[in-house]
């Protein structure tokens, strides 16, 4: 997708917004007990209220509005009766459509009480220095929206 107008940006921005809002409104959620299949109909909820929705579903035919991966499930987890347990390591990633234009987002929670072998909160800083280190490499620690548009490969 290419932005060409201060038009398009703000509409880009939008949808980053109404992303943004249903991820923190499933984190405020994400909790023993809770299952997979519940955080996913939350996101679909505040999507729908701001005239958003999920993209994956509408592009790729995926089975649920939400990414909902737990503990070694490394991305694309489908959402069902999965009962979050003290302890996991639940990734929710989020990609979402208005009015043309896609924005995608991704979050890692540590369910509490930790683990004791503290696997999970390795496994989530694991992934964090590796982005950080991709991002570093492509682009010389500049800001997200130059990086984008610069054309630079890793």
């Amino acid at each position: 997708m290419s932005i060409n107008s201060p038009e398009q940006f703000e509409r880009l921005r939008r949808c980053g917004m109404i992303v943004g809002k249903a991820l923190r409104a499933m984190v405020a959620e994400v909790r023993a007990g809770i299952t997979t299949a519940e955080l996913c109909e939350l996101g679909s909820r505040v999507l729908a209220a701001h005239g958003a929705r999920s993209s994956p579903p509408m592009v790729y035919g995926f089975p649920g509005d939400v990414c909902i991966s737990v503990n070694d499930e490394v991305v694309h987890g489908i959402p069902g009766d999965r009962v979050i347990q003290p302890g996991d390591l639940v990734k929710l990633d989020l990609t979402a459509e208005k009015d043309g234009y896609h924005t995608d987002s991704a979050v890692s929670i540590e369910v509490p009480p930790p683990s004791p072998d503290g696997k999970a909160r390795e496994l989530a800083r694991c992934a964090e220095r590796a982005f950080r280190q991709a991002w570093s490499a492509k682009c010389g620690g500049a800001g997200f929206m130059w990086c984008g548009n610069s054309g630079a490969t890793a």
